[in-house]
């Protein structure tokens, strides 16, 4: 790891996933840093099951959207990579939130 790294806002880097909960993927940096992945910030479909997508010591290369400089904590995005960098933004919406969607009336 490189501790003379400086990362900064709307840089592209990679993190390696340390660990997974419900609301989102925590992962490490160079440099020190460390940063969440929320949930909502993986696909702009709705994301059931993280643990579907990520699995302890992948790497991702993520965006990052804003830094804590004084604790070195990046919050970071899928959503707003490039096309061509994001492989999950062909994540397909749940079968059972369309179909529940088709069943209720907005009229």
């Amino acid at each position: 790891m490189n501790f003379n790294l400086k990362i900064e806002e709307k840089d592209i880097v990679e993190g390696i996933v340390i660990s997974i909960k419900k609301y989102g993927v925590f992962l490490s940096f160079d440099g020190g840093y460390a940063g969440l992945l929320h949930i909502s910030e993986i696909s702009s479909n709705f994301v059931n099951n993280i643990d579907k997508y990520f699995h302890l010591g992948d790497e991702v290369t993520v965006y990052v959207k804003e830094i804590d400089h004084s604790t070195k904590f990046l919050k970071v995005s899928l959503k707003l990579l490039p096309n061509e960098l994001n492989p999950y933004n062909k994540i397909l919406p749940s079968k059972r939130i369309t179909s529940y969607l088709k069943d209720i009336d907005f009229s």
